[in-house]
Order: structure tokens, then C-alpha cells, then sequence
């Protein structure tokens, strides 16, 4: 059944459905599906209404909760094909909504617009997280760096201006994290000793319990390292090497 304003739009989270059509595409589902199948595949108590009440919106389970010919034609897809797929089932699905909004061109807020007249109201904002969710993972939609790239801003609300932390601000900020009142170098980072405490503090942000961490986060404590090193240490020129007159020993 096509999602239109004479019934409750589906407002799951985009990943809890994502989850279920790859569950099924790896591993297959029982022939039906019911709020027991749902739990054992991991989704919380909390979405397993929504997302039952979603999967039968969007023409993935029949009435009586079994996978639908649209969910086995995803399920057979191959992978060069399954966005596609993907993409063929939505249009359907959201054959609606898609006459007043373009996913691949225009902003959220189009979206939010195209959903007002949809049931629950109180819900709309998570139908529209599901919309664009699924038709990202559709590969209709651009991932969201771009996407924000041409999101109108609300109409009276101030625009802010998000500012990269420089190396230098990051520095400052562990800085005035150790001097501050309570914080001490030794108890945040055992056997510092004579090490400064802004070195020592930013020390004790190494992942030392997994052992893991991202290169974005790695490149980010470098580059935090190395300004905090020049903060607290004055950098003194290089002393004149001794220059070689030609005479030796005779």
C-alpha cells in the first residue's frame, strides 16, 4: 500500500528497516514476520510497533507479516542491481510524496513541507528522517555532506557559523583543562613526573583502553601535540656547527 495521507505514514528509523531487508538478503527471514522476529534480530521493544507498522506500510510484509514479492525481488537482487531495486521500490512506495518533492535534488526542507499533511503530525520530522534514510541507502539522494550543502535555512532563525577548532584553540583548551581547579597531571596521567601538565594532559587522551582510534582522531591529537609543544616550550636556535679549517694533526 503506497504511503498517503489517508493512513498513518511509517516513522521507523531508516537503519531498523535497513537492517531487516540485509538480514534477509544474507540470511532470510522466517515466513513471517511478527514482533518476536523482530526482537530476536535486535530491534528494541521501544521500535518494534513502528517498525512492523513501516515494513507493511512500505509494501515489504503483507498484512500477514510475510516478506512480500517487492521484499524478495530486493532480497534476489543482485548487488550491481539492488539500489536500483532499492530505488524502484521507493518511487512506488512514496508515489505520494514524490509528486510535490524531488529526493535528489531538493533540500529537507522541501521534504518537511511535502510531509505536513501526513498522520501522525506529532511524527513527521521521523517520516522524514525514514525518507531520506531510505532513499540515501537507494543512492537517490547524495550523502548528507552535500545534501547540506543545499538545505535552506528556517525562515527567522539566525544562521550559525560552525568554526574547525584550530590546533592552537585545541592546545589552550587542554591547557586550561589541567590548570583548572581539581585537575591534576599526576592522577590523570600516572608517573608524569617532571613532563608539563599540558603535555601530560593531552597524554591522557590517548585511547589507552582499546588501544583503537580513528585517523581523524589521530591527525587531530598531532596536530593538537605539536602546538601544545610550542606553548610550552620556548624554540631556541640552532647552535652554529663548528666549521672545519683544513688543518688536522700533522
Amino acid at each position: 500500500m503506497p504511503v498517503t495521507t489517508d493512513q498513518p505514514a511509517p516513522y521507523a528509523p531508516a537503519s531498523a528497516i535497513m537492517d531487516l531487508i540485509d538480514r534477509h538478503r544474507k540470511k532470510g527471514l522466517p515466513p513471517v514476520v511478527d514482533a518476536d522476529v523482530l526482537q530476536r534480530a535486535g530491534i528494541s521493544d521501544s521500535l518494534i510497533p513502528r517498525t512492523l507498522q513501516a515494513l507493511k506500510t512500505l509494501d515489504l510484509l503483507d498484512a500477514d507479516g510475510r516478506p512480500s514479492e517487492i521484499l524478495e525481488g530486493i532480497r534476489l537482487a543482485p548487488t550491481s542491481e539492488y539500489e536500483t531495486r532499492l530505488a524502484e521500490w521507493l518511487k512506488a512506495a512514496y508515489a505520494d510524496a514524490l509528486s510535490f518533492v524531488d529526493p535528489a535534488t531538493d533540500s529537507e526542507v522541501a521534504f518537511r513541507d511535502a510531509f505536513r499533511k501526513y498522520t501522525p503530525t506529532g511524527q513527521q520530522p521521523r517520516m522524514v528522517s525514514l525518507f531520506i534514510g531510505l532513499f540515501t541507502a537507494a543512492g537517490v539522494i547524495p550523502p548528507r555532506q552535500r545534501q547540506a550543502a543545499n538545505r535552506a535555512p528556517v525562515s527567522g532563525a539566525p544562521s550559525k557559523t560552525l568554526k574547525a577548532k584550530s590546533p592552537q584553540r585545541m592546545a589552550m583548551n587542554v591547557v586550561a583543562e589541567v590548570r583548572s581547579p581539581g585537575a591534576s597531571s599526576q592522577h590523570r596521567h600516572p608517573g608524569a613526573g617532571h613532563i608539563p601538565p599540558a603535555i601530560a594532559g593531552l597524554m591522557a587522551t590517548l585511547p589507552t583502553d582499546t588501544g583503537c582510534w580513528t585517523k581523524l582522531r589521530k591527525d587531530k591529537f598531532i596536530a593538537a601535540l605539536g602546538a601544545v609543544l610550542d606553548y610550552t616550550f620556548t624554540i631556541e636556535a640552532e647552535p652554529a656547527a663548528p666549521q672545519d679549517t683544513g688543518t688536522g694533526p700533522s
